[in-house]
């Protein structure tokens, strides 16, 4: 039977002795017994143990454990404490295969410092693994088969190993083989060569046998040979889909959401290996802000990660698109899709300016995610000014706005436009407080805030409370910012704060900045240059009877 990599209903269970299932950090496909790909010559001496570093000690099965034995060959292992290395010699050379024993220790159990032991043999049935052809021009398919006619429950694991970079990994590790099926086929890609290789390459099959116990059925290596003179093929398109996040087509998408592109090639032809990229595009172009282009990985018929489509958002009316896609092979398929303009939604909120002294006004801003359109149901915002974050006083109101101590009332954007303004009017503070704007409405999925500050006024005991320069080191030649933060807002007609450097030869800083009044930071520009022969310039900021310094580093 020839079959596609499938993913079971079940949850992969961890079968008695699947190291690649089974081993911590693992996962499945991943080669815990030994390394992927083993060497045609048969090794002699090797060393296998289970996952805590015992040596096995008995008959063991090449390939079924954590072990650099050749696969699918029986050794003899004479065990020994944790971390003895060649504990196994070759002991028979098997045709088509060896199987683990029912009694084995399994290579995930925990035995302290025990023995683990093994008792397997040769298994002369038909071959785990066998090939349409055992040579082939690379760049051609092989079909592989893995097989097993034992009883198999709930289902079998076949882990196709000794892949490279010429013969590929599986597309969806591994395979599995459900009780009433004996051989699972997959096309597998091979990559071109420039003179003949041979890659061995061999199955490890895990069941659980007719009485329950785990078993492992591992090939001998079977080699592949691949000839020089090949070209990778090409396969084009066998269909081709936007969808939803539910992988459900759609014929119509939002402005700015999100739409995926997949692709799937022909069953005969899965993606080469380097893969098969899959260009995507769209007319008009500027239907979508991304292309969604994807790739399909080597030996996978669909990408396994999709292609993001995000549609413009700039949309004031609908714009029907064509969405193509091609692997550079064949026709490009398309799909037709209407852009519609995004749902209406409140951006932000923004108040000029964001400080104020108590007593004073202020402009408040809703800005939508764009236009109003005459299509749209609503465009009224709910504003909400929250009582003083300190004091849980009502500090700040707009006309319309009830409610006490925090107020709510409405602002309605105009259609044609994507911000409406209003005044916000504050009253006096003793000490600073902060109250937030906040903006939502029934027919937006999303809400904006702003903050605002509020001071007392006449404040003329702020002193100077930092100050902060960044970056603080670099080339020399560099600039920075420098930033001064007062203790209270600064008075009527500003706060003056005296600069200084060190070595002005070094670093240059104006002689002063000012803090405007109600606010209570304010930056300056500090330069480097032209000579930088010291390997520090210190900052030093003045104001109120405090002073607070900063240092710039040369690299």
């Amino acid at each position: 039977m020839k079959v596609r990599p499938l993913s079971p209903a079940v949850p992969v269970v961890c079968l008695f002795l699947l190291a690649a299932a089974c081993a911590p950090d693992a996962g499945p496909g991943d080669d815990i017994a030994g390394t992927e790909q083993r060497s045609s010559e048969l090794v002699q001496t090797c060393t296998a143990t289970n996952v805590t570093g015992n040596p096995y000690k008995g008959r063991l099965c090449g390939g079924a454990f954590i072990d650099n034995c050749t696969p699918g060959l029986v050794y003899s292992c004479r065990g020994g404490a944790r971390g003895t290395t060649g504990n196994c010699t070759l002991g028979t050379t098997c045709s088509v295969a060896c199987l683990t024993g029912a009694g084995d220790t399994p290579v995930t159990a925990n035995i302290g410092t025990a023995t683990p032991v093994a008792n397997d043999a040769c298994f002369n049935g038909p071959a785990p693994l066998t090939f349409s052809t055992n040579s082939t021009t690379g760049g051609s398919y092989v079909t592989m088969t893995g097989t097993l006619t034992q009883p198999h429950s709930p289902y079998a694991i076949v882990n196709f190993k000794g892949t490279t970079a010429d013969v590929p990994p599986l597309c969806s590790p591994p395979l599995f083989l459900f009780p009433n099926t004996n051989s699972v086929s997959w096309i597998e890609p091979t990559n071109v060569v420039a003179a003949s290789k041979t890659v061995p390459l061999w199955a490890l099959i895990s069941f659980n046998d007719s009485t329950g116990a785990g078993r492992n059925l591992v090939s001998v290596t079977n080699p592949l040979t691949l000839n020089p003179g090949g070209t990778l093929p090409k396969p084009a398109l066998a269909s081709f889909s936007v969808s939803d996040a539910n992988g459900t087509p759609i014929s119509t998408i939002p402005g700015g959401s999100n739409a995926f592109a997949h692709g799937t090639l022909p069953a005969s032809t899965p993606a080469p290996v380097g893969g098969t990229r899959v260009t995507v595009t769209s007319n008009p172009a500027n239907a979508f802000v991304t292309d969604g282009s994807f790739n399909i990985d080597a030996g996978c018929f669909s990408n396994t990660t999709a292609g993001t489509l995000t549609a413009t958002s700039s949309l004031t009316s609908n714009l029907a698109a064509t969405v193509s896609a091609t692997s550079g092979a064949g026709a490009a398929l398309s799909q037709n899709v209407v852009v519609t303009p995004p749902a209406l939604a409140v951006q932000s909120v923004t108040l000029t300016p964001s400080t104020v002294t108590g007593g004073a006004s202020l402009t408040g801003t809703v800005n939508l995610n764009r236009v109003v359109l005459s299509s749209d149901a609503s465009s009224t915002v709910s504003v909400r000014i929250s009582e003083g974050n300190i004091s849980g006083a009502k500090l700040a109101t707009f006309s319309g706005c009830t409610g006490s101590p925090a107020c709510t009332g409405t602002v309605a954007v105009p259609r044609g436009s994507r911000s409406a303004s209003f005044t916000i009017s504050t009253s006096a503070v003793g000490s600073q407080d902060f109250v937030t704007v906040a903006a939502g409405a029934s027919w937006s999925n999303t809400s904006a805030s702003a903050q605002l500050t509020i001071n007392p006024s006449g404040n003329a005991s702020a002193s100077l409370s930092s100050l902060v320069i960044s970056p603080s080191s670099g080339f020399c030649g560099f600039s920075a910012t420098g930033t001064v933060t007062l203790t209270g807002p600064a008075p009527a007609g500003g706060a003056a704060v005296a600069l200084s450097s060190s070595s002005t030869a070094n670093a240059q800083v104006p002689a002063s900045v000012t803090v405007a009044a109600g606010q209570t930071q304010a930056s300056f520009t500090a330069t480097t240059g032209p000579r930088c022969s010291a390997s520090s310039v210190v900052i030093t900021a003045t104001y109120g009877g405090a002073s607070q310094q900063n240092a710039l580093f040369f690299n």
